[in-house]
């Protein structure tokens, strides 16, 4: 299809609300785009470096960038966005500004530059390239000072300058906390609303890369949807009320999802998620990959509901992408191409009981142009929009999008089939914006369709599809049981009888908890569980589910792990932090310096990501 048009046809209809900008424009039509999650973590087997890394552990043994590039090009992603710097503060660029980067590798001798490189692949292959530079740098000594606002700067020029024209700069909440800083070793909080001053370093990148989208819970062209599984409601507004929100604000995350629908800024939702279960590569998750239909359930769910979705692929330890990742992603496409590459619809006699003067016949709804469209005229709340197909035809999924240039327009849809002179509804929803796509049960047959929408001004109507699913993959997502059945809980610091009892640490169902919120209200953490494995067992490390009802109340954010082989002296065999456990409450693995022959361990929750208690689903051991 074709780009939205810049000039509006003759006699279109008066702008509804917030409008999109150009390069706002240009992100709706990207649709999807990679992200590569590639630093010292992938050496170290962490999901966020702590800082103290030395950039000798970073040493990919065969990265190639075309290669990276091409199989993400093969699984159809417009773009790439690099995590050019992440948490741990190590640049993947040689910047002129800190040793802390691949200038120190032993990586081609120090004279690598992974930025450079990725950006000339993703040039030569036609894909769009940007770059993720985190605010939070848990290596930099100044971090929470003012100097660092200067050092970031100068490190954002020096992406935005020496790599050629980028289509995003991708900012995020991570704000402070424990660290390493240069050998401080201690925690550091920072004011997030206003310690980076984010008014001018935007317009840093509105000087440097005036077409670059920038993405934050705040924008300001592109928000989060409020959580890494990359799924947006079913009702998403492309409009947002701002009202004080900025990267990292608390909460936000209750309202990113939906957004607004008398939103004053035009905000889409992007949809972030990763392939495997973490976002750095992980041996231990190769048998994790995501497959080509829970694939297509994000599709469904991300593009499906207005946002863009932003899909990561970690590359391994190689420096590419695993092939396990690159071809469930291959296949993910190809289900996808052959979806969409017959619309039932295209070639139907289109009529509307309302219809603007000018061009804007209902036909314009189904010629394949995004720069054209029907409009009712002003005044118009309710219409109806009928295709009769040339014959009949089965689908399963209906596609509807807005001319959004004119602002997001649509409160009510429903679509309906004659069958024997009679209507049946067969799909509903709210917004509807620049893409909504709606995968019914099962497919259905028809002949003839009616689409009655509603609007408070004269609806838009860009696009109208009918498609069949080649293939109809489910898979139900299951977490393993990880308790044993000879198990025994010793004791527990605090937990709540019945729906909150220890035992339910360990019973192996991820839906049931062991939580210290009881009827008297919060006991906070440090909170721990002792566990007899009924015999002595050599162990390599343990795992923690997170509480998985959606919630983050009582997620444990960091613990200690001591094991025991009579229950009363103890060896204190893990200590740390679940990076990223709120916004990614996946199992958390954890493995121990070396292994442990033992017949008790206890488990500590030191910390708790939101509220006064601690939320355990379950605690499991690795055992060799």
């Amino acid at each position: 299809m074709t780009s939205l048009a810049a000039k509006l046809p003759k006699g279109a209809p008066a702008p509804f609300g917030a409008l999109p900008t150009p390069r706002q424009l240009t992100w709706h039509q990207t649709e999807t785009y990679a992200f590569l999650h590639f630093t010292v973590n992938t050496f170290t087997d962490k999901e966020w470096g702590y800082g103290d890394e030395s950039p000798q552990i970073f040493n990919p043994t065969a990265f190639d960038a075309k290669k990276l590039v091409a199989d993400i090009k093969a699984a159809g992603f417009e773009g790439i966005n690099l995590t050019a710097k992440h948490h741990d503060g190590f640049c993947l660029w040689p910047s002129k500004f800190t040793e802390h980067s691949v200038k120190n590798s032993p990586w081609k001798n120090g004279r690598g530059d992974v930025v450079r490189e990725i950006s000339d692949a993703c040039r030569a292959a036609g894909l769009k390239f940007g770059v993720y530079l985190s605010p939070w740098d848990r290596n930099h000594p100044d971090y929470g000072k003012p100097e660092y606002i200067t050092y970031y700067r100068n490190q954002l020029r020096e992406l935005l300058t020496n790599y050629g024209p980028l289509f995003m700069v991708w900012l995020d909440g991570a704000n402070g906390g424990d660290g390493y800083y240069g050998g401080a070793k201690e925690t550091r909080k920072i004011d997030a609303a206003t310690y980076y001053d984010w008014p001018n370093t935007i317009k840093i990148v509105r000087e440097l890369q005036p077409n670059a989208s920038i993405f934050s819970d705040a924008g300001p062209d592109v928000r989060w949807v409020g959580n890494e599984r990359g799924i947006a409601p079913e009702t998403s507004w492309h409009t947002l009320k701002l009202d004080g929100i900025y990267p990292g604000k608390a909460g936000a995350e209750k309202f990113l999802p939906e957004g607004h629908r008398d939103g004053e800024s035009w905000l889409p939702a992007e949809a972030d998620v990763s392939i495997r279960p973490g976002w750095f590569y992980h041996a231990h998750e190769d048998d994790k990959v995501k497959t080509p239909a829970q694939l297509l359930d994000i599709y469904y769910a991300s593009v499906g509901h207005g946002a863009g979705l932003h899909l990561n692929f970690p590359p391994d330890r190689r420096g590419l992408i695993h092939e396990t990742d690159a071809a469930n992603a291959r296949e993910f496409h190809r289900i996808l191409r052959a979806t969409f590459d017959k619309n039932f619809a295209a070639g139907a006699k289109v009529t509307a009981n309302n219809t603007r003067r000018g061009d804007f016949e209902a036909k314009r709804a189904i010629d394949k142009s995004r720069d054209t469209f029907w409009a009712a005229e002003d005044g118009v709340t309710n219409a109806e929009i009928v295709f009769q197909l040339s014959k009949a035809a089965k689908f399963d999924v209906v596609e509807l999008g807005e001319f959004i240039a004119l602002g997001q327009r649509l409160e009510e849809f429903h679509v309906d089939i004659e069958e024997a002179g009679v209507w049946r509804e067969i799909a509903a929803g709210t917004s509807v914006g620049y893409k909504k796509l709606v995968r019914l049960a099962a497919p259905v047959e028809a002949t003839k369709l009616r689409l009655r929408l509603r609007a408070p001004v004269g609806p838009t109507l860009s696009t109208f599809g009918l498609y069949l699913q080649p293939e109809r993959q489910r898979e139900a997502g299951k977490v393993g049981s990880m308790g044993r059945a000879e198990w025994k809980i010793v004791s527990a610091t605090n937990e709540t009888p019945g729906s909150g009892a220890a035992s339910r640490a360990i019973d192996g169902n991820a839906q049931t908890l062991w939580h210290t919120h009881g009827p008297d209200g919060e006991n906070a953490p440090p909170q721990n569980i002792v566990i007899d494995l009924v015999g002595a067992t050599k162990l390599t490390g343990f795992t923690y589910l997170p509480r998985q009802d959606g919630t983050r109340r009582g997620m444990v954010s960091h613990y200690e792990f001591h094991v025991s082989a009579d229950g009363q002296n103890w060896t204190q065999a893990a200590v740390g932090e679940f990076a990223n456990v709120a916004n990614n409450p996946i199992l958390q693995t954890v493995k121990f310096d070396a292994p442990h022959t033992a017949r008790f361990v206890k488990f500590v929750a030191t910390r708790a990501v939101e509220a006064n208690h601690i939320a355990v689903a379950e605690i499991g051991v690795l055992i060799r």
